[in-house]
């Protein structure tokens, strides 16, 4: 479909653009970074907003798929910069003091998590059933959505759930760099640097293999979220990992090998098992 094509070709875009300043995300150069992402990315709402109003939803499916994945991966990539640049902006040089400050962050996005369960669990668990309420615009009553300082209620390119989407795609973001955030200080920069380890392969392999040890319910018994294991593997591989739902959801529309990583590594252990046997 056009739309999914044009939509995909923007986020990749904007994907390129995050990988290139991830560098800066984490030294003096935050602030700025963010900056410049946030014009960057309220630049690619509005070139969305206008492919979308020259090119009219010709399926109620369609419309669907725009605001419950397409709009709210962008805007919330756009929040995320936003709420890094207030949080950074704040915060002290003290790392005692910047440290209670990352944590009182983490709290209040968990709890903005927390208050939100009901559509955030209904959201990421795949299901279909309230979409036509939530992500259609023919809906009349009053949507308990807020504004935001950039986030404005337009009848015609929202319908009040994606800008919830989008927040909470931001509220896991946040708690992946707030938590890599507070690793940095317990542990200092120094010693992060000694034990410096990269994930130098795509990022859908890494968010296949994210979902692959949750769904064995291999960390916690279980009781690890997606957030969590994702989080952990931003903080020892130095990777943003971005919206990985987002990057489930291409995975589960993939034509061919919806697993193709996991099924490689299967190839490539086996392989090297029968190597050592020699």
């Amino acid at each position: 479909e056009m739309i999914e094509t044009y939509f995909n070709n923007l986020l990749q875009e904007v994907e390129r653009r995050m990988s290139v300043e991830s560098s800066r995300m984490e030294g003096q150069q935050v602030i700025p970074t963010c900056r410049e992402m946030v014009s960057f990315l309220r630049e690619k709402c509005r070139e969305l907003r206008t492919y979308v109003l020259g090119h009219p939803f010709s399926t109620a499916e369609e419309e669907i798929r725009f605001f419950k994945y397409y709009k709210p991966a962008l805007t919330g990539r756009l929040l995320y910069y936003y709420r890094i640049y207030q949080i950074e902006s704040s915060c002290s040089c003290c790392a005692e003091i910047a440290q209670i400050h990352y944590r009182e962050a983490i709290k209040e996005y968990q709890q903005k998590l927390e208050r939100d369960l009901p559509f955030y669990q209904y959201y990421r668990s795949g299901t279909t059933y309230r979409d036509h309420y939530y992500f259609c615009r023919a809906k009349k009553e009053l949507s308990p959505e807020h504004g935001s300082f950039i986030l404005e209620e337009d009848p015609v390119m929202s319908t009040g759930y994606d800008l919830l989407a989008a927040r909470l795609i931001a509220a896991e973001m946040l708690l992946g760099y707030l938590n890599r955030k507070v690793l940095l200080v317990v542990n200092g920069s120094d010693a992060m640097r000694e034990k410096d380890h990269h994930w130098t392969d795509r990022k859908t392999a890494a968010v296949e293999l994210i979902y692959g040890i949750w769904a064995m319910g291999s960390v916690d018994n279980g009781k690890a979220s997606i957030v969590d294991i994702a989080a952990l593997f931003e903080q020892m591989l130095h990777i943003d990992l971005g919206d990985v739902y987002h990057t489930f959801i291409a995975m589960r529309n993939r034509k061919n090998n919806r697993t193709a990583y996991l099924d490689k590594m299967r190839e490539q252990l086996l392989k090297k098992m029968e190597e050592a046997d020699g």
